[in-house]
């Protein structure tokens, strides 16, 4: 799937498509470079599901959790990891949650053996327009 989005608002078009696809033992991989919006995404994502805390990047805390009802959210953002020192970390952490992962390449997981994986990578056209293309793996 490809949408083109030219600003904020458009991005709910991403978020709609991709909510009935979200559940337990889901890895949303999302890749792009620096400033592409995949936290952006993911807030919206969040939102959209009714989450009511504050997100924010886990830039720093590596890490950051939600819960809704029954449902465990995993947004992790791995871009300040190297595969030399983490390895799995935090796979056993993503097992039985909804999974969110910034930068997934710096984490040393098989998503796939483990996940049903939505990989995106978001394009940056400029600075208002990206090209968000989706793949479910699995």
């Amino acid at each position: 799937m490809r949408f083109e989005i030219n600003n904020l608002d458009e991005l709910n078009k991403v978020v709609i498509y991709l909510l009935d696809k979200l559940a337990v033992n889901v890895c949303l991989i999302i890749d792009g470079q620096m400033g592409a919006g995949k936290t952006t995404l993911t807030k919206k994502i969040l939102k959209k599901m009714e989450i009511n805390e504050i997100v924010t990047s886990p830039t720093f805390t590596i890490m950051n959790q939600y819960q809704i009802n029954d449902l465990k959210i995993n947004h992790i953002d791995a871009y300040r990891l190297t595969l030399q020192e983490n390895s799995q970390m935090y796979l056993e952490e993503m097992f039985d949650s909804l999974n969110i992962v910034e930068w997934s390449q710096n984490l040393a997981i098989n998503y796939n053996s483990y996940f049903k994986v939505i990989k995106i990578v978001i394009n940056v056209i400029d600075e208002n327009k990206r090209v968000f293309i989706i793949e479910e793996e699995n």
